[in-house]
């Protein structure tokens, strides 16, 4: 099964899970929730030791390009299907820092839409906690080893997208009748390791699956009426 194949197959398990909790409730109508939220963006699995994404001619030229604690902003817009549950969109952006002088300007970076759902257990306090999921694709760009025709350089490479899926628990709570604040974190991968980008008519694989743990803060805000 090839990946636009995988992700297909991911999306409908997905809008057919959350049309089936829908039906449990009545629908409360259009209400939707604006989420901004930003924090702390920590490196896992194979790319913390990550070295340059290109086919090194020698051990002479491997350096340690392995990405360190960064930061991400996201922006979440959803819809209710129910006074519980929420599908929509997000896009996250991550940057991270690198351990090397080499270029003092580059970092790595992580530009990430997705679809996600979400599930608030209400109750009868303003702390709420939930559960979430969400599906997308990594695009990535990372600073790597490339030759140029007058020399060897790196260059801030932009990989194909890569199919990324997370899961995240986070609390929230409110501050006012249709707003709030929370804290969340999130962990997503995404399927990178044959990710190729070509530069200067030379293939570069990516080689590693990203891993990332996001911890975040924000705020929500809640338009229209669940009357």
């Amino acid at each position: 099964m090839n990946r636009t194949s995988v992700l297909l197959a991911v999306f409908l398990i997905l809008a057919l899970s959350c049309v089936a909790l829908a039906q449990e409730e009545e629908e409360p109508g259009d209400v939707l929730e604006i989420v901004l939220r930003g924090g702390v963006g920590l490196p896992m699995g194979g790319i913390t030791d990550w070295q340059t994404g290109a086919d090194l001619s020698g051990p002479e030229n491997i350096v340690d390009r392995a990405p360190k604690t960064g930061w991400d902003i996201g922006l979440d817009i959803g819809y209710f299907l129910n006074p519980k549950l929420i599908v929509g969109f997000n896009f996250t952006y991550t940057e991270f820092s690198i351990d090397a002088d080499l270029v003092e300007d580059h970092h790595h970076r992580l530009f990430t839409p997705s679809i996600y759902g979400k599930y608030y257990f209400e109750g009868e306090t303003n702390l709420v906690p939930y559960i979430k999921a969400n599906v997308g694709l990594e695009n990535a760009k990372f600073s790597s080893f490339v030759e140029n025709p007058d020399g060897r350089n790196y260059r801030e490479l932009s990989y194909d997208p890569a199919l990324t899926f997370g899961l995240g628990v986070g609390i929230f709570y409110y501050t006012a009748d249709y707003s709030g604040v929370f804290i969340e974190a999130n962990y997503r991968t995404a399927m990178t390791e044959d990710a190729e980008c070509e530069y200067f008519d030379k293939s570069y694989t990516f080689g590693e699956n990203i891993g990332v743990l996001q911890i975040d803060l924000g705020i929500r805000l809640l338009v229209g009426s669940g009357d």
